[in-house]
């Protein structure tokens, strides 16, 4: 009963309680990152980032601590409080190498995956060296640039799609098709593509792909097609 009491009174010292502070933020701040890989069904998920923080947590405070430790043995030693946690950084890229994968039509998957190892691996540095604010504030931009990275890209690719304009025509014969597209280069409408298509009682149907035309512009381009000789009709489209 005696040597319980101790035991329940060094942990609950100063100098324990804060260890086990810096653990259980670890394993708390590594299951936060973790949970994201989680819910999007990774390889890498809240086991594994929880028990790399934890573990970068302890091996940075046992670096810190056998530092300070023989410095105190014997003034000729003297060692680099963040020595362990330096080999931790160079070690963990070997664990993130493992979930990367080069598939078979040379796309790569699982940067992120690897990239958030490493980054459990560092909060769990940072969390064992007493950069409590650092940790936390390294998670929260973490899972920031994780989860609406994907929904910038997505606005970013919706801004840089060019919108094109899809001009059918229909002709009375062939022989109007030349005088059309030399029209429509003559008046700076940039032709992506063309294709032709024979239609009954030697009818027409020319489809036509420029790049945006802008909207002021649409009803010069019909009067100018539309008016000329054995244009049959004209349908404009923006998409």
């Amino acid at each position: 009963m005696e040597n319980s009491s101790l035991i329940l009174t060094a942990l609950l010292s100063s100098h324990h309680l804060i260890i086990l502070g810096k653990m259980f933020l670890a394993l708390l701040l590594g299951s936060i990152i973790g949970l994201e890989r989680e819910l999007k069904h990774k390889p890498v998920g809240i086991k594994t980032c929880s028990i790399i923080a934890i573990t970068t947590c302890v091996l940075t405070m046992v670096s810190i601590q056998a530092a300070e430790h023989y410095a105190q043995v014997s003034e000729n030693i003297r060692t680099d409080p963040m020595r362990l946690a330096a080999q931790v950084i160079s070690g963990i890229g070997f664990l993130g190498a493992g979930v990367i994968l080069h598939k078979k039509n040379d796309a790569i998957s699982g940067l992120t995956t690897a990239a958030i190892i490493w980054a459990a691996a560092g909060i769990g540095i940072a969390t064992g060296a007493g950069f409590i604010f650092d940790a936390l504030i390294a998670t929260a931009m973490i899972l920031v640039a994780v989860r609406f990275s994907p929904m910038v890209q997505r606005l970013v690719r919706r801004k840089g799609r060019k919108k094109k304009t899809k001009i059918i025509i229909h002709l009375s014969s062939s022989a109007s098709l030349a005088v059309i597209t030399d029209l429509l280069i003559q008046n700076d409408y940039r032709i992506e593509n063309l294709s032709v298509k024979d239609l009954a009682n030697n009818e027409i149907r020319v489809q036509i792909r420029c790049f945006a035309i802008d909207s002021t512009m649409i009803k010069d381009i019909y009067t100018l097609l539309k008016t000329e000789e054995g244009v049959l009709s004209v349908e404009l489209f923006e998409n």
